[in-house]
């Protein structure tokens, strides 16, 4: 009788607990802690703090020096993310490091924070807002910039062979084992009914490709898709340069000023009459545009390989 009372009880329990938990951070607190920057004053801030997630090969702290005219021109607090192995490890090490991060200055600025991610920066918050939703309450507006959101075909796995490759780098040719499990059908694109999501992206990235036709990489259902070239026809905009550029600057404060996705209507009438978001130095942008990708393929070159993807956690499965 007691052992027919006992499993009537544990069933009971199963039944009330949530249907799936979110995944235990395996980092530790004080690598999350030290990786977590911030500048300004998030608490009381007069404008919505904002969350910049870089990408493969740099390091937060690059991208924060490569938007910082931009920053300071808009007058909002940012925080960003120094991830392992200058953004090269396991996405499903990386992101841990975000969700903490986004607790953190979620729970600093007393207020829901925007997103900006470039690239591997654009694909980390969605898998941060989908294995993580009690995150969506936290999150304003995503902004994902160049994101490899299905996957890139600009290069295969078998480039990685057999010299190896980095971690993120497997895992973001296009057709992976961990975008499949997070692209799978039925997926939520957008996680967050009240987190409205953008992306931009350009038809002329060398790296992140297919970006044009019926599926563009970058491009999420149920978010507002800018394409550059379609707000300023025939503008070539490199991978980096897109983290750069006027329409993604003009799409980001948009966004940030009105309910839902960022909308290309709405746009500055004076968009395209110049290359860079307000308040980025032309030549000082050029020039990092320029030598970004030299710079991100020598992080990668000297980061640890793998001679195949990671394999996909449980929970990414879910």
């Amino acid at each position: 009788m007691i052992r027919v009372f006992l499993a009537a009880v544990l069933a009971a329990l199963l039944l009330a607990a949530p249907a799936s938990a979110e995944p235990r951070l395996t980092v530790g607190k004080p690598r999350l802690r030290a990786a977590l920057h911030c500048s300004g004053r998030l608490h009381s801030a007069a404008k919505r703090p904002i969350m910049l997630v870089t990408g493969t090969g740099s390091s937060g702290d690059e991208f924060h020096v490569f938007e910082k005219g931009a920053v300071d021109a808009h007058g909002a607090p940012v925080c960003w993310v120094n991830f392992p192995r200058a953004t090269t490890a396991d996405v499903q090490v990386s992101v841990q490091y975000l969700v903490y991060g986004l607790r953190v200055m979620a729970r600093r600025a007393d207020r829901t924070v925007a997103v900006f991610g470039i690239s591997q920066g654009g694909l980390l918050p969605r898998i941060a807002l989908t294995y993580w939703p009690s995150l969506r309450r936290k999150v304003s507006d995503v902004v994902a910039v160049a994101g490899t959101q299905h996957g890139t075909s600009a290069f295969k796995a078998s480039g990685c062979r057999p010299q190896g490759c980095a971690p993120a780098v497997w895992q973001q040719v296009r057709g992976s084992h961990f975008l499949r499990a997070l692209n799978r059908k039925g997926r939520d694109e957008t996680p967050g009914r009240r987190t409205p999501w953008t992306t931009v992206r350009s038809s002329t990235d060398e790296v992140v490709q297919p970006q044009t036709g019926r599926h563009p990489t970058s491009a999420l259902r149920g978010a507002g898709n800018v394409l550059i070239q379609s707000v300023c026809p025939g503008r070539r905009v490199s991978h980096i340069g897109s983290a750069v550029d006027s329409v993604t600057w003009a799409a980001l404060l948009d966004a940030l000023r009105h309910k839902g996705p960022a909308r290309a209507s709405r746009l500055p009438h004076d968009v395209c009459a110049h290359p860079y978001g307000p308040g980025l130095d032309e030549a000082q942008t050029t020039a990092f545009v320029a030598a970004g990708p030299g710079l991100a393929a020598s992080h990668i070159a000297t980061q640890p390989r793998t001679p195949r993807e990671p394999r996909v956690r449980a929970w990414a499965r879910r």
